[in-house]
């Protein structure tokens, strides 16, 4: 649950009341290149995030396509944010985050080419639950989250092959993400340090009586950059490590 703004352990777990949740989505087909997408979800009690998006998509002479994404994601507290003890409650009363992105790159059948930005500001903590599922920003690699934070910048390159013939699909991505420091509570919920993530991803797509199976190798690196104060609770199982992930998935 990570800690308050004020530094102590944060306690929200079974203390939050709500009546649910409420979602809509609307996405307008603008022009033939241009794609808006609106998205609002209520969660009663808590807090109230909307996002805008424009996608671009112009396509080349070459089987190829110019691509560019622009996003911006704002959230507001409901009441109290859950709970009206401030150590009991999700997000503060009046607590208020904005993040904006932007995306672009150049893709055909077999390549694709990224370069990813993401701004958090200093409003506050971009708050979701994790449980959830991932964030929606551009700069979103497995394994790694930009919940719980405020005043982050994030840059990315990702590259993405496939290999058709061999049935095998690959990423190379590397992000900087510079974090607030591990001790200013009010913007770093979970101590995390700045830090440089590499993620390699291959893929392989299995085919007749095995259709839809998919075997994932995913090697992730984080590297710190940040100040950890020589404390080893800011760097055990966050930074300065790598994960080795083998999985196999069924897609139905």
């Amino acid at each position: 649950m990570g800690v308050t703004k004020t530094g102590a352990k944060s306690n929200y777990l079974n203390n939050i009341s709500s009546a649910g949740l409420a979602m809509l989505g609307v996405k307008i087909n603008a022009a033939p290149w241009l794609d808006i997408k609106l998205w609002d979800l209520y969660f009663d009690k808590v807090k109230n995030t909307s996002m805008i998006q424009a996608d671009f998509n112009f396509r080349t002479k070459y089987k190829s396509s110019v691509i560019g994404e622009l996003q911006m994601i704002r959230q507001d507290a409901v009441g109290f944010g859950g709970n009206e003890d401030p150590v009991k409650t999700y997000m503060d009363r009046g607590a208020v985050a904005t993040t904006f992105g932007g995306k672009i790159g150049w893709k055909n059948k077999k390549l694709d080419i990224t370069a990813n930005y993401n701004r958090i500001t200093k409003q506050g903590r971009y708050l979701m639950p994790r449980e959830w599922g991932r964030d929606p920003f551009y700069t979103f690699l497995p394994r790694e989250r930009n919940e719980g934070f405020g005043d982050v910048h994030a840059l990315m390159g990702k590259l993405n092959y496939s290999f058709s013939k061999a049935r095998i699909k690959s990423s190379l991505s590397a992000v900087y993400y510079k974090l607030p420091d591990v001790k200013n509570y009010e913007l770093n919920k979970y101590g995390m340090p700045s830090y440089t993530q590499i993620n390699v991803d291959f893929r392989y797509i299995f085919e007749r009586i095995m259709k839809g199976m998919e075997a994932q190798l995913l090697i992730v690196t984080k590297l710190k950059n940040g100040e950890t104060y020589n404390s080893k609770n800011f760097e055990f199982n966050k930074v300065n490590m790598t994960l080795y992930n083998l999985v196999l998935n069924y897609h139905f």
